[in-house]
C-alpha cells in the first residue's frame, strides 16, 4: 500500500480547508445542517426496530474493540522476532499501559489490568466514533410534525397514568375532556388498559400534526437531499415544506446516560468484588460497618474515639455510591458537550471545526484514560485495609 507523499498530503488538506471555507459562507456548497439535538438517544422511526442510535453505536464500538483484540491475538502467533507496523505500535501501547497500571496496583495488576485496558479501549472507540464523518449527520428522515405529535401524546399518556394511580375520582375523565376540548376533537378521548384507544390515538395524532405543520417550525426542507430551511421573507418565515429532521443512524454512545451509567455500575461492582476477594466479606464490609469487624468492641473500650467509626463508615458508603454518579455524569457531560460544540460550530463556521476536531480528539482520549485510571485506583483502594500502604501485606 502506497502512502501519500508530504506534497500530496498538503494538497488534500488545503483542498479540505477550501471546501470548509466555501461552506462557511454558503458559496457553491450548501452550509451544513445542524442535526436535531436532544439528550436521550433517539429511537429509530417506525417501521424500523424501536432501538436507539446510541445503543447501535455501542454495539458497533464493541465489535470494533473485539476485532482489535482478536487481530492482536492473531498477530502474536505470527509476529516476527522484531515486531513492526501496527502490531509494534499496539504492543508498545499495551506494554506502557501495563507498566503504568503495575506501578499503581502492584502484584494485583494481573486481576485489574484486563478491566482497566478494556474500559479504556471501549470508551475510546465509542468517543472517537463521533469524529468520523457521517456519524451524527447521516440517518433517517423523520417528519417533524409527526415526531412532535408522538412526543406530545406520550406526555399526555404519562399524565393520564399518574392521575389513574392517584385514585382521585373523575381525575382521568376530567383530563380526557380537557384534552378533547383543547384540541377541538370530534370525539371524546377514551382511555383503556393504560393507553389511549387506537381510534383516540389516531385522531389526536392527526390533530397535533396539523397544528405543528401550520406552525412551520421545522429546520429542514425535503428534496433530493435534506437542506437547511432558509427564511423566505424578512419576517423569518420558513418554507412550507420545512417539516423534517434527521435521526442519525449512529450517535456517540457516551452521549447517552444509559451507556455511561451502565459502565459506572459495572466498574463499581467490580471494585466491590475485588474488595471482597482480597479482604473477605467481613473484612471489606467492616470499612462501612466497623462494628462487624473482629475486636471492634475491645478497640472502642481501649480508645473511645473509635465509637464514631460507624458514622464515618456511613459516609464512606455514601461516597462509594456517589462514585457511580460521578463516573456516569463526568463522561456524559464531556462527550455530549463536545458533540454539541461540533454541531454548533459546523452550523456557524464549518472551517473552525478543523481546530475543534483536534480538541475533541484529545478530550475523547483523556476521558477514556480518566475513567479507566479512576476505576483502577478505586480497585486498589478497595483491596487495602484502612491505613495500609504496602501491597504485599495482604497476600
Amino acid at each position: 500500500m502506497s502512502v501519500l507523499n508530504p506534497r500530496k498530503r498538503r494538497f488534500w488538506i488545503l483542498l479540505a480547508v477550501i471546501v470548509l471555507l466555501l461552506q462557511s459562507f454558503g458559496v457553491l456548497i450548501p452550509a451544513p445542517v445542524r442535526p436535531y439535538i436532544q439528550l436521550p438517544g433517539e429511537l429509530y422511526p417506525k417501521p424500523f426496530p424501536q432501538i436507539t442510535n446510541t445503543f447501535v453505536s455501542s454495539l458497533v464500538a464493541f465489535i470494533l474493540v473485539l476485532v482489535i483484540g482478536l487481530s492482536a491475538r492473531a498477530w502474536t502467533r505470527t509476529a516476527d522476532e522484531v515486531p513492526t507496523g501496527f502490531y509494534n505500535f499496539f504492543e508498545m501501547i499495551i506494554e506502557f499501559a501495563y507498566n503504568f497500571a503495575e506501578n499503581i496496583g502492584g502484584r494485583k495488576v494481573r486481576d485489574f489490568f484486563p478491566f482497566f485496558m478494556t474500559y479504556i479501549l471501549f470508551i475510546l472507540v465509542a468517543n472517537w466514533m463521533g469524529l468520523v464523518p457521517g456519524v451524527d449527520s447521516i440517518g433517517f428522515w423523520e417528519n417533524k410534525p409527526h415526531f412532535e405529535a408522538e412526543k406530545e401524546i406520550k406526555a399526555i399518556e404519562a399524565e393520564l397514568e399518574a392521575r389513574e394511580l392517584s385514585g382521585e375520582a373523575g381525575a382521568v375523565e376530567n383530563y380526557l375532556e380537557a384534552i378533547t376540548e383543547q384540541y377541538h376533537l370530534e370525539h371524546t378521548l377514551e382511555w383503556e388498559g393504560g393507553h389511549l384507544t387506537d381510534a383516540s390515538h389516531d385522531e389526536l395524532l392527526h390533530e397535533i400534526e396539523h397544528i405543528v405543520d401550520e406552525q412551520n417550525v421545522g429546520d429542514l426542507q425535503n428534496g433530493l437531499w435534506l437542506t437547511r430551511a432558509e427564511p423566505v421573507n424578512d419576517d423569518g418565515d420558513k418554507p412550507e415544506d420545512a417539516d423534517w429532521t434527521i435521526v442519525p443512524f449512529l450517535r456517540p454512545a457516551a452521549t447517552d446516560l444509559n451507556f455511561t451509567l451502565a459502565f459506572a455500575l459495572i466498574a463499581m461492582t467490580m471494585v466491590q468484588f475485588f474488595g471482597i476477594k482480597y479482604l473477605g466479606a467481613r473484612g471489606y464490609f467492616s470499612k462501612f460497618f466497623p462494628f462487624i469487624g473482629k475486636g471492634w468492641g475491645a478497640q472502642v473500650a481501649k480508645n473511645p474515639i473509635k465509637a464514631i467509626d460507624p458514622a464515618v463508615g456511613i459516609l464512606e458508603l455514601v461516597s462509594e455510591i456517589s462514585k457511580i454518579i460521578s463516573f456516569a455524569f463526568r463522561l456524559l457531560g464531556n462527550i455530549f458537550a463536545g458533540m454539541v460544540l461540533l454541531f454548533v460550530m459546523a452550523f456557524l463556521l464549518p472551517a473552525a471545526n478543523i481546530v475543534f476536531f483536534g480538541l475533541e480528539f484529545f478530550v475523547g482520549l483523556i476521558q477514556a484514560i480518566v475513567f479507566g485510571l479512576l476505576m483502577l485506583i478505586f480497585m486498589v483502594s478497595a483491596t487495602e485495609h484502612h491505613g495500609d500502604h504496602d501491597d504485599d501485606d495482604h497476600h
